[in-house]
């Protein structure tokens, strides 16, 4: 399994770089809630965006962060990568997390859902490597997004350790939605609440998040996003 997932992982990006000579087009992020809907037709987009600060699943990853994605979809299926600076400094300490992902959206007993592989991979040893299974399901009043499957490289002659992901996504009106997640994965257990906003500014997504995670938090700052508040302001451009 974990010989299968980074052999395809791996040829994402030789894939979005062949295709993206024949068509230019939509989506942003890291791949998770990708491929619950489909149609017929295909195309490849980009996306660029700056956030105030980087939180990912309730953890911390990083001060104010610039991003670029590109994503390839084609009737059910879908394939993308995602970078984000996640050093201290994009010019004088540079490191970026390298995200790639692919799958397929269906139906299942008439619910849109989706099934995919996802790989967070890191310069600079910010991070080990992640590598998981995906699966999701949109009901329309709510929907959920899972990990049923992943893997941590721990690196340094540790043992690599399994982990899981739930987040439930209930969208309350046209721009605001609300989601509570959770992670588990060795002696990390926690859970995370966030409100978020978006509406069209400057040409672009305006993203608002306010978020507040539990005492079992963690990331990239040790002991200081633990039982936190935190609040992001972010700006995105799709094309």
């Amino acid at each position: 399994m974990k010989k299968i997932l980074k052999n395809t992982l791996a040829s994402i990006l030789l894939v979005l770089i062949s295709v993206g000579t024949a068509q230019a087009g939509g989506g942003e992020g890291t791949g998770e809630g990708k491929g619950t809907t489909a149609d017929s037709s295909s195309s490849l987009t980009y996306n660029v965006g700056f956030t105030t600060a980087y939180w990912y699943r309730g953890a911390f990853q990083n001060d104010a962060s610039i991003s670029f994605g590109a994503d390839y979809e084609s009737g059910n299926f879908y394939l993308g990568t995602w970078w984000a600076d996640v050093g201290p400094s994009v010019l004088d300490n540079p490191s970026l997390e390298i995200d790639v992902y692919t799958g397929f959206g269906f139906d299942l007993l008439g619910v849109p859902s989706y099934l995919g592989v996802m790989g967070y991979y890191y310069t600079d040893n910010f991070d080990r490597d992640y590598e998981e299974v995906a699966f999701g399901m949109d009901f329309g009043v709510a929907s959920f997004d899972s990990v049923i499957y992943g893997d941590y490289k721990a690196g340094s002659g540790s043992a690599s350790s399994d982990y899981g992901h739930f987040k439930l996504n209930v969208p309350l009106t046209d721009s605001w939605g609300y989601s509570w997640q959770t992670f588990t994965g060795g002696s990390i257990h926690y859970a995370a609440h966030e409100f978020d906003y978006t509406t069209p500014a400057l040409g672009g997504d305006l993203g608002i998040v306010i978020g507040h995670n539990n005492d079992g938090g963690a990331g990239a700052t040790k002991n200081s996003d633990q039982d936190t508040t935190y609040a992001t302001l972010s700006l995105g451009y799709t094309f």
